[in-house]
């Protein structure tokens, strides 16, 4: 969960600010400042780093994808009005 938070929030961010708003003019979030690319961004890398890690688990991109859309959700919007560092790995330690 915590390899989510700094791989996938690290890829959001590069990816967001080099290439936000260029391919897709829609802005994302609670305040508008996230890009969908940053955001598709942020999937892909917590998908392959699921995978990477359940690489031997049978139907393993079952739980891949779920994991890295649970991250992707809660950088994007939020919840609980905390800052996402704390709850990317809360919510995807759960899921």
């Amino acid at each position: 969960a915590i390899i989510f938070l700094v791989l996938g929030d690290m890829a959001a961010a590069l990816i967001g600010v080099s290439f936000g708003g260029e391919v897709a003019s829609l802005k994302l979030g609670r305040e508008g400042k996230k890009s969908v690319e940053g955001s598709l961004a942020m999937f892909c890398v917590c998908f392959l780093v699921a995978m990477v890690f359940f690489w031997d688990v049978q139907l393993s991109e079952y739980a891949a994808v779920v994991a890295a859309a649970t991250a992707t959700l809660t950088e994007l919007y939020e919840p609980l009005l905390l800052d996402d560092n704390l709850t990317i790995p809360f919510f995807s330690a759960l899921a």
